[in-house]
C-alpha cells in the first residue's frame, strides 16, 4: 500500500469522545487486518487564511504560508492516502476551529481546481469518512453545516464524503464509550471502509 489511511481527531482537548470514536475507528480498520495514521489536530496550530488569493497565481498554488505551519503537509497526506476520517466534536451547530481553519487554509486547492493546473490529475477518487459528536441532545440542523463545510472542503481533493456517523447527547466524559451500539457503529464502519480499499490499494 502507498499509503497508509489517515485519521484526523479534531477536538481541541485529548481523550473525550470524538478522540474515543477516532480509537474505535482505527481499532475497526486494525480488526480487518489493516492499520492507519493517527493526526490529533488539537495538538496543532495552523496560521489563519487571510483572503490575499496569492495561492491563485503562485507555483503549484502554493498557500504563502506553507512554510509556517505544517498544514501544507497534512493537505498532502489527504491526497495521497486510499481513504480518510475526521472525527470532531460540535461546536456551536459547528466545527471546532483548528479543523476549521485547516479547512479555509484550503483554499490553495480549490484555486488549483478550479484553475485546471492539472495537480490532481494523477489522483484517483477516494472516500472520505466523518463521525460528528454533539453535547445537545437536539437540533434539526445540529450536524448540517459541519458535514457541507468538510463535504465541499474534501472534493477539491478529490476525496467524496460519505454520509456523517452522527451522535447527540454525547457530552461528558465517558458518553460515547458507556454507549456500546454507538461504538459498534463506529468500529464496523471502520472494518468496512478497510476491506473496500484492501485490494485496490494493494
Amino acid at each position: 500500500m502507498k499509503q497508509l489511511p489517515v485519521i484526523f481527531a479534531c477536538s481541541h482537548h485529548r481523550d473525550g469522545n470524538s478522540d474515543h470514536a477516532a480509537a474505535l475507528f482505527l481499532k475497526g480498520i486494525r480488526s480487518a487486518g489493516g492499520d492507519a495514521e493517527m493526526i490529533y489536530l488539537g495538538d496543532m496550530d495552523f496560521r489563519h487564511c487571510t483572503g490575499c488569493l496569492k495561492c491563485r497565481t503562485a507555483e503549484s498554488h502554493r498557500c504563502i504560508f506553507a512554510a509556517k505551519d505544517r498544514a501544507q503537509e497534512l493537505y498532502e497526506k489527504i491526497i495521497h492516502a486510499p481513504f480518510t476520517f475526521f472525527s470532531s466534536p460540535i461546536y456551536f451547530y459547528h466545527l471546532p476551529s483548528r479543523l476549521k481553519t485547516f479547512i479555509d487554509r484550503g483554499q490553495w486547492a480549490f484555486e488549483a481546481a478550479m484553475g485546471k493546473s492539472g495537480l490532481f490529475n494523477t489522483i484517483p477518487r477516494r472516500s472520505a469518512y466523518a463521525c460528528f459528536v454533539a453535547g445537545r441532545p437536539q437540533g434539526e440542523k445540529l450536524f448540517e453545516g459541519s458535514e457541507l463545510s468538510l463535504k465541499f472542503f474534501l472534493r477539491f481533493f478529490k476525496a467524496d464524503l460519505h454520509p456523517a456517523i452522527n451522535f447527540r447527547g454525547i457530552d461528558e466524559p465517558g458518553d460515547l464509550s458507556s454507549a456500546p451500539e454507538k461504538c459498534d457503529i463506529i468500529l464496523k464502519a471502520g472494518k468496512t471502509a478497510w476491506k473496500e480499499i484492501h485490494n485496490e490499494f494493494l
